[in-house]
């Protein structure tokens, strides 16, 4: 609800007032193009903040800097979350302050209200799925087209002014932006997904009130036909709110009103005459009690007594017999919503957090952010897993939406990861209940949306591709979805891998087309926007490149290998127009960034290793391949310093039996990289072989793509297995805890294994990560340190702590695909770290066991001997140990005590009394500081000396009493 201000009470100005600014007063402030003058044109809202700022403490005036800070931020960093929420506030604040006269009509206002829109709508541009923010735009929409009477309108009436018009035309399109809902409760056409904020209840409680608004301004004169038309459109309001929001992690909110207006139809029983409406309201409380007591939800047993007063106010036979079939019911809810909270607390998801991309390896908490990030990425995961095994056991159907929710809920929270997107995906192309085509049809729609929010991951596009190829009928569409994505974003990893299709399915010579498109654009690096890739892509390499003929051939020069390419048909691999391929039913407009085309990224040695292998095991040109592997070292003399350049090309001279060569290969790679050698493991040498080859095939044979998965689906399972990967969050077993779910102890992974099946857990959770080491195992992909699946294999016994890989590495690929692969090596050093913590604590103990058993003493008593002085330990060794765990008995044997007094007799005491010794409290108070040992024993007040001298007194004393007793 929108909160109302008192104008009699003082408002601040600014909430902006505490702290220190980091920006000077005279700082110019980030300037927007000027807002057009009429900004009620549209329907869409503002996307970029106006400025300046229509409020004067935001020009000058002690918040000014601080005001100017938070807009200098925005601009260096769209996605700096702290300075958005200082200018939220700051917003929020302007829109308390600017109620009392929100329908003043005046042109101040309307500045204003323009520069409060601007700010969200700039905000949202960036963060598209911050439901708490879309919220506020709501309120304060509706706000402004309201009319009197009606909830925050005038105290006036007034014809509808043209930005009361617009901000209800904003409201209808924001509710099918993030609903997907058109205002009379029907879908979307052309949305695939539909809405991805439909969990959020307090947004779908706003698209009721606009409902019911909407209902009683268009409801005839007469009363009860009035009430009744209004009561028909709010019930379809609410079942709509209900079918998206009944299991939402605070759907006992919807519920709670859904209740409370139904029960306000009828303010007073006592007086009611419509027994019909009295009928109608008693069937729809109890069609929405006996609804709601099957969900988990917060204050279950409450709502459950209610029910029950409820039934027993109808009819105490009929009462009993329905609580008798719902208790059941309702007890599994609550016993789902116990073990749940034992997964998961929704409150630690952080549902309104705002998506900010990953963490920048820059920052100077980096790996504060990382961890934090992992943390929160890995409770997310384990909400999914709980989703997908069903414990509630819902319908099939009721299944796939809920599940298809939680992932919605999982994408809103991190927008731009990557690995969220593809979990999404494949868990939508594993779904037994769909048809193929509708399978790829919501995967394809996932992965485009993905697309759009994070335009330079190549691994998304890649996931799309072979969805398209592997699921539809037109696999050879592949392609446009590959040149599409090299149109907006060349770079290494996206060139191999089109190229690969290409020779699937047009062959050799449009395959060396895109190599060369590839060296041309990434070499360059200097296209403009309005340069199309395909018009520099057939342009000649240079003629030192070349044969006099052009062919594509192998030719020896003068003993002398040299590399020829050919001269390239320009219709040949040529790009299609920048236009998204997508299903007829898609899922939102791309937003702005998706249009604008990123630099060229560079060129790496993956792109000259991917066309040797093709020349040489597709095309069975050796000679060209080893000219390839030339010509890269010609062309980039930094090769000379990557392992995995010269292993691959000293294997092909290996195979050629060019022993001359391959010398001099070597010799020129050990002069450029001396002392940096690579130590092969063979655990996982077997598999990866096997996967190597199985790629090599897939790129002749479009049969071959499929027995490619099915050897790195093997490969996985005997890599990594039930016993080792955690399929619910993707990491090592033993890092999730075992929780009670049910009625038996175990784990979220084990559930899943036996619900869905080890493969398909995996592929979900963990599928653009095995996808990763499919690419690694290919060399396409990171510095071909091995396989991954090898590392995990070995448990990490050992771990780096500069875990994260070079930036020269991964730049293959896009940003937000180096972003990822730095995540999957924190991961990997957070298990390999608690792997060796865990060990060193066993060697620990082990070796304190050890210690104790030479020296014969308990824990207890060696760790007193070690605090003792350095000249009293010997002489404590020789003492034995007390079975209290005493340091030394109280009373040793006869011999052991003359053994102490002789030491003790031949070894000198120490000049100086030791570091650390007391002085008896008695000699303090005297001033004397003496070592004699005598005073010791008179000055304490206690211990063997004074009750001696106090029983031997009582001798003393008793003893001439009994002499003059015996006289007597």
């Amino acid at each position: 609800m929108i909160e109302t201000v008192d104008p009699t009470v003082d408002q601040p100005s600014s909430i902006l007032l505490g702290g220190e600014d980091t920006v000077e007063e005279d700082e110019a402030m980030p300037i927007a193009p000027p807002a057009e003058t009429n900004v009620e044109t549209s329907d869409e809202l503002i996307s970029k903040i106006i400025t300046p700022s229509p409020y004067p403490h935001h020009i000058s005036g002690p918040t000014s800097s601080r005001f100017r800070n938070a807009l200098n931020r925005i601009n260096a960093d769209p996605f700096d979350v702290e300075a958005w929420q200082a200018l939220m506030t700051e917003t929020n604040t302007c829109w308390r302050s600017i109620l009392p006269v929100l329908h003043n009509g005046d042109a101040d206002t309307h500045n204003k209200l323009d520069w409060m829109e601007s700010c969200f709508g700039h905000l949202l541009h960036y963060f598209p799925y911050a439901a708490s923010y879309w919220k506020t735009v709501i309120e304060m929409l509706l706000a402004q087209s309201a009319r009197v009477g009606e909830e925050g309108g005038p105290f006036m009436d007034y014809a509808p002014s043209k930005r009361s018009r617009q901000s209800e035309a904003k409201v209808e399109r924001i509710f099918r932006e993030i609903l997907g809902i058109e205002i009379d409760g029907t879908l979307v056409e052309g949305m695939k997904l539909g809405g991805m904020c439909t969990s959020s209840v307090e947004i779908w409680l706003l698209y009721i009130r606009k409902r019911v608004r909407d209902a009683n301004r268009l409801a005839i004169a007469q009363a009860d036909e009035k009430m009744k038309s209004v009561r028909e459109i709010t019930i379809k309001a609410y079942e709509s709110a209900i079918e998206y929001t009944s299991f939402a992690h605070n759907n006992h909110i919807i519920w709670k009103h859904y209740l409370d207006y139904v029960k306000g139809w009828i303010p007073n029983p006592a007086l009611n005459q419509d027994h019909a409406l009295t009928q109608q309201q008693m069937v729809q409380l109890r069609s929405i009690y006996q609804r709601l007591v099957t969900h988990p939800m917060l204050g279950l047993d409450q709502l459950w007594q209610e029910y029950e007063l409820f039934e027993r106010g109808q009819n105490e036979a009929l009462a009993a017999a329905l609580i008798n079939e719902f208790a059941p019911k309702k007890q599994h809810a609550r016993n789902v919503y116990l073990d749940r909270n034992k997964v998961f607390a929704a409150a630690d998801l952080q549902m309104n957090r705002l998506a900010a991309p990953p963490a920048n390896i820059d920052d100077e908490d980096y790996a504060s952010k990382m961890l934090d990030e992992h943390n929160l990425l890995t409770l997310w995961k384990k909400r999914c897993a709980y989703e997908r095994f069903n414990p509630e056991r819902v319908t099939p159907d009721e299944l796939l939406h809920r599940t298809r929710q939680a992932y919605k809920d999982f994408a809103c929270a991190f927008t731009r990861h990557p690995e969220v997107w593809h979990m999404w995906s494949s868990w939508e192309l594993l779904q037994a209940s769909s048809k193929n085509a509708e399978k790829a049809d919501y995967a394809t729609s996932v992965l485009e949306l993905a697309q759009t929010l994070i335009p330079d991951c190549t691994l998304l596009c890649y996931a799309r591709a072979q969805v398209v190829e592997l699921q539809t009928p037109q696999p050879q569409d592949c392609l446009k979805v590959m040149e599409v994505f090299l149109e907006r974003c060349p770079n290494t990893l996206g060139f191999v891998l089109y190229q690969q299709m290409v020779r699937r399915y047009k062959g050799v010579e449009a395959a060396r087309a895109v190599f060369a498109k590839a060296r041309r654009v990434l070499k360059e690096g200097s296209l403009h926007d309005e340069t199309k890739l395909s018009d520099v892509a057939t342009e000649d390499i240079k003629k030192e490149d070349m044969d006099e003929s052009g062919a594509a051939t192998a030719t020896l020069t003068n003993g002398k290998r040299r590399m020829v390419t050919n001269r390239l048909d320009p219709n040949i691999a040529t790009t299609a127009k920048a236009t998204t391929v997508s299903q007829e039913n898609g899922n939102h407009t791309p937003l702005k960034e998706d249009s604008e085309k990123l630099p060229p990224g560079p060129i790496t040695w993956q792109l000259y290793v991917s066309h040797a292998t093709m020349e040489h095991r597709i095309n069975h040109s050796p000679s060209i391949a080893a000219r390839v592997y030339e010509l890269g070292l010609r062309k980039h003399v930094e090769f000379l310093t990557k392992p995995p350049y010269i292993k691959r090309y000293a294997q092909l001279l290996l195979e050629l039996q060019d022993t001359e060569n391959l010398r001099a290969l070597l010799t020129r790679a050990v002069t450029a990289c001396e002392g940096d050698g690579s130590n092969t493991e063979a655990a996982a040498s077997l598999w990866d072989m096997t996967l190597r080859f199985e790629s090599i095939l897939s790129g002749g044979d479009p049969r071959n793509v499929s027995e490619l998965k099915n050897v790195e689906r093997r490969r996985h399972a005997a890599l990594f297995g039930a016993e080792i990967e955690d399929v619910s969050t993707g990491g090592l077993l033993g890092s999730a805890d075992i929780v009670q779910i049910g009625g038996q102890k175990t784990s979220l992974s084990e559930q899943l294994v036996r619900a869905e099946g080890y493969d398909a857990s995996s592929s979900i959770v963990n599928g653009m990560g095995r996808m990763v080491d499919v690419l690694e195992v290919m060399g396409l992909w990171g510095n071909d340190s091995g396989s991954a699946g090898r590392r995990r294999k070995q448990q990490l016994s050992q771990y780096d702590e500069e875990w994260g890989q070079n930036d020269e590495e991964l730049s293959a690929g896009g940003k937000s695909d180096a972003s990822y692969q730095r995540r999957l090596n924190f991961q990997k050093m957070l298990e390999a770290k608690a792997s060796a913590e865990k060990k060193n604590s066993a060697r620990e103990r082990l070796q304190a066991s050890a210690a104790v058993s030479q020296s014969g003493q308990p824990n207890a008593v060696a760790l007193a001997i070690q605090q003792s002085p350095e000249w009293l330990r010997p002489l404590l060794l020789l003492l034995p140990a007390s079975r209290m765990r005493m340091a030394i008995l109280g009373k040793p044997s006869h011999q052991m005590v003359e053994l102490a007094l002789s030491t003790l007799r031949a070894s000198a005491l120490p000049a100086e009394r030791p570091a650390g010794g007391t002085i008896p409290r008695k000699r303090q108070r005297e001033g004397d500081d003496s070592d004699d040992s005598d005073d010791d024993a008179i000055a304490s007040s206690g211990g063997y000396g004074s009750q001696f001298r106090a029983r031997q007194k009582a001798r003393q004393e008793a003893a001439p009493n009994q002499q003059t007793g015996a006289t007597q």
